[in-house]
This record gives structure tokens, C-alpha cells and sequence, in this order.
């Protein structure tokens, strides 16, 4: 429907997205999508029964999304929006709807793939692993377990997501080549680097805690995360996740 919306010329808001939906359902368009059942069918066994979900003390449902694509093409072979049997048209999906906070997700995107891409590390370099700087006496950043070791490879500190090292690693290519190859390399459309709440503060994601811990200001998308992925999967090469690859109207035209 924003496709359809975008090729037309017309301004994607709340009032145009009811119409185009109700368009794409009801024009008799035949779409191709990239979807494969046999991966989908897996898929549902699993989000579609409650039984597999793990139980959570506070007595609510657990969720969760799920996109599956293929790192070559780029094609989405299977989603899950969120668990339980889905029984609302059009309800809200966390592989497509939901900002949420990526937390050291992020890390191989913002921080190691751009120090990488830079030749600047290699899984052997030896970077510091110790706060970056102190504010009224607290470290910053934190350990899990609030201890350094001083230094760490870049493959320990990848395999134990050390704070430390992901830290002084950013400060080595700057913020700002960090988030622009997130936000225009990797397609993480979310990132902003200059956001004002309602209360007059200022956020932005061209920082340490946004893009070394994982923390931006928005949250990501988990579509736009798992496509950021398939690159490093793909040598390298980014393809935006697709859902479909072609459309014929009622007319048989393209």
C-alpha cells in the first residue's frame, strides 16, 4: 500500500494509509510475493502455539517477532508479527510495526562492521577495555559485572558483548562515520540525530550510548535489523528485505 502510494505521488499519513490499504485489498491485484510456505509453515508452529512460549513470572504473555530472510536476495521467506493464532486483520506486527531497543544487537552494525570496513581492526587487534571517560566519578561505560580487563581482542570482546571495547572502539572511527554507515549503509532508518520531546530535550543517536550500547532513541526496526545482517551474510551486500517482487492490476498490466 505505501508502494502503491509512493509510485502515485501521494503523501504516506494516517488518512491515505486507510485508503490505500483498502485499495491493494479490494483492486484485484495479483502479488507476487517472496514468501516460502515450507519456511512460513515452520514458522507457525512454533509463534501460533502458546505452549511454546515460555511462561514469564508476571503472568503476561510473552512476545516476540520473527523475520527470516534470505541473505542473497534479500527476500523475506517467512515473518511472525507477534505469538498466538492471529485473528485481527491488518494488527499490529513487530517485524514491520515496532521500534524497539536493540541493545548490543547493535554493536556488529554501528561499531565493528564500520571499524572493519575501515581496516582499522582485524579479530585479532587489541583494543582497551576500560571506561572511555568518568562523570562525577562513575565510569562510563559500564562492564556487565562492573570490572575492565584493560584490554581485550576485538574477538572476545564480540563474543562476551564488552561494553569497554565497543566504546573505545567508536571513539577510534567517530560517531559520526559510525552512524552514518548504520543509518545509510545498513538501512536503519530509525536513527535520528536530533530529536526534541515533548519536555524540550534534545536527543541524538550520533553518540556513545545509542551506538555502542545498543540505545538509540527510537528503537530499530527488526525488519531493517535482519537485512543489515543478511548483508554480512552476503560478502558485504546490502539488499533492502522485500516482500514481494511484482504486481499485476485486473488488467494484467505490470
Amino acid at each position: 500500500a505505501r508502494d502503491l502510494a509512493e509510485k502515485n505521488r501521494v503523501e504516506w499519513n494516517s488518512d491515505t494509509e486507510e485508503i490505500y490499504l483498502e485499495l491493494v485489498s479490494r483492486s484485484g491485484y495479483h502479488i507476487y510475493t517472496t514468501m516460502d510456505m515450507e519456511v512460513q509453515n515452520q514458522v507457525d508452529k512454533i509463534y501460533q502455539n502458546l505452549d511454546e512460549i515460555p511462561p514469564d513470572v508476571s503472568l503476561q504473555q510473552l512476545q516476540s517477532g520473527m523475520v527470516i530472510v534470505d541473505n542473497e536476495t534479500g527476500d523475506i521467506v517467512a515473518m511472525a508479527g507477534g505469538v498466538g493464532e492471529k485473528v485481527v486483520h491488518d494488527a499490529y506486527n513487530r517485524v514491520t510495526d515496532a521500534k524497539l531497543q536493540p541493545g548490543s544487537s547493535l554493536k556488529p552494525l554501528t561499531v565493528y562492521a564500520p571499524a572493519f570496513e575501515l581496516g582499522m581492526i582485524t579479530p585479532a587487534s587489541v583494543v582497551k577495555d576500560m571506561p572511555l571517560y568518568y562523570t562525577d566519578g562513575r565510569p562510563f561505560p559500564y562492564n556487565d559485572g562492573r570490572d575492565y580487563s584493560y584490554t581485550r581482542t576485538i574477538l572476545s570482546a564480540i563474543k562476551h558483548s564488552v561494553n569497554g571495547v565497543a566504546v573505545n572502539t567508536l571513539y577510534s572511527i567517530g560517531l559520526g562515520y559510525s552512524y552514518n554507515f548504520a543509518k545509510y549503509k545498513f538501512g536503519l532508518s530509525t536513527l535520528t540525530n536530533y530529536f526534541v520531546n515533548s519536555q524540550g530535550t534534545i536527543f541524538s543517536d550520533e553518540n556513545y550510548s545509542p551506538l555502542a550500547l545498543g540505545a538509540p532513541t527510537h528503537g530499530v526496526k527488526l525488519r531493517e535489523m535482519s537485512a543489515a545482517y543478511a548483508a554480512l551474510a552476503n560478502g558485504g551486500l546490502y539488499r533492502e528485505a522485500r516482500t514481494y517482487t511484482k504486481v499485476i492490476n485486473s488488467k494484467g498490466e505490470t
